[in-house]
């Protein structure tokens, strides 16, 4: 067994707050970029990079028999999205980027979806820039890093600009204003300019939504955007925004505005998503069992999530037993549940779990990171840990 944890030299943070990106190491996130990194063989790269593949296709798939069925009220999604979903599948739409994340893959663990960050997925400052940083220091003891997110979305957005050639390549980038959605929105930013677009940054509250289109007030004048990535959930949006949504849903259909992710992927972000992949592809290595109803599970450790659940909160773990082994609070409780079969998770000498994650871009693998956690749920508090790939 090779030994796959080794340590980062110190001076290897001073470079990540060099960059601008401090903040990831500061205050309450002193502890969260880990000192050492995590190695993983060239073949378990490929695994995860054909897994990702696979998994992607499905969810196409799955996409196109939730709309031919009609089945967007079994993935809790209301009727005021339904129209800009079916749009944006219709003028086919690129997904920019998502995250999946994984169970296993490392030694002879088998790799395991767990869920898919489709919508508003994050820890990309941390996965691109920061593993680079990090890599660098001690490239000499690896074969290298499986880290390409930025070029990937580069290419996202030449091709989303060139399906688009007739309007200014104006690109609007929007949050609820917390540090860390503008830190990983710089990640979108670079690689849009990179493309060709002109692109700015705006606190939600700040955006004017005129019936003729997404203006921001710069000085005296409107500026007009005809393209916007908002790291602002659909679910906030439909759910909590109604008006809103309505208004996106009107400048998108009658005025051109391209809104990114495409709505179509708070569909695809939906846990209850990842039974309806199980009942249409269960022969899969890649997925687990999960239902609707817990009584499908009953007699098997699961994992119990809610449907719109976001940074491991509102999760419990139970036994086959019946036991819980593990909980978490959080803020999205009144969701619905699904209930998935239990994956075990690499473990270190120390015993602290790893969890994998593949970015892509417009569904190419393209990216992989890890997170670290020292109990049963990788949650806000885990740890970033770099990876190596060595042979």
């Amino acid at each position: 067994m090779v030994d796959r944890i080794i340590d980062l030299p110190k001076e290897a943070r001073s470079l990540i707050t060099e960059a601008g990106y401090g903040w990831y190491q500061e205050g309450d996130n002193h502890d969260y970029i880990a000192d050492d990194a995590i190695m993983v063989h060239r073949d378990e790269v490929k695994a995860y990079e054909a897994a990702s593949k696979a998994v992607y296709k499905m969810y196409q798939k799955a996409l196109d028999h939730v709309r031919e069925h009609k089945l967007w009220s079994r993935l809790g999604i209301p009727e005021n999205i339904v129209k800009l979903i079916e749009f944006d599948m219709d003028r086919n739409l690129l997904h920019i980027c998502g995250r999946f994340d994984f169970a296993g893959g490392i030694e002879d663990l088998p790799l395991k979806l767990i869920e898919f960050n489709a919508d508003t997925c994050t820890i990309m400052p941390e996965s691109t820039y920061i593993q680079s940083y990090l890599y660098h220091q001690v490239r000499e003891q690896s074969k290298g890093q499986f880290n390409y997110l930025v070029d990937e979305l580069n290419q996202v957005f030449r091709r989303i600009k060139n399906k688009f050639p007739d309007r200014p390549a104006t690109l609007l980038l929007t949050s609820l204003g917390h540090m860390e959605d503008t830190l990983n929105l710089n990640v979108i930013k670079e690689a849009a300019e990179q493309a060709g677009f002109e692109a700015d940054y705006a606190d939600l509250e700040d955006v004017i939504f005129d019936e003729d289109g997404v203006f921001l007030q710069q000085e005296d004048v409107y500026v007009q955007y005809h393209f916007m990535y908002k790291l602002v959930p659909w679910e906030f949006i439909m759910l909590e925004e109604p008006e809103l949504m309505d208004i996106l849903t009107d400048l998108s259909i009658n005025h051109g505005l391209v809104v990114m992710n495409p709505a179509f992927s708070i569909a695809m972000q939906a846990k209850h998503m990842l039974t309806i992949l199980y009942e249409l592809f269960p022969e899969s290595p890649y997925l687990l069992p999960t239902y609707d109803e817990k009584d499908s599970i009953l007699g098997s450790k699961y994992v119990r999530k809610t449907n719109f659940g976001r940074m491991g909160e509102n999760i419990k773990i139970v036994d086959p037993a019946g036991e819980t082994v593990a909980k978490t609070k959080g803020d999205f409780g009144a969701f619905s549940k699904v209930y998935q079969q239990y994956a075990e998770m690499y473990q270190d000498e120390d015993g602290d779990i790893y969890q994998g994650a593949m970015y892509i871009g417009s569904g190419e693998p393209c990216c992989l990171s890890f997170r670290r956690r020292d109990g049963h749920i990788i949650d806000d508090d885990s740890e970033f840990v770099t990876h190596l790939i060595f042979e």
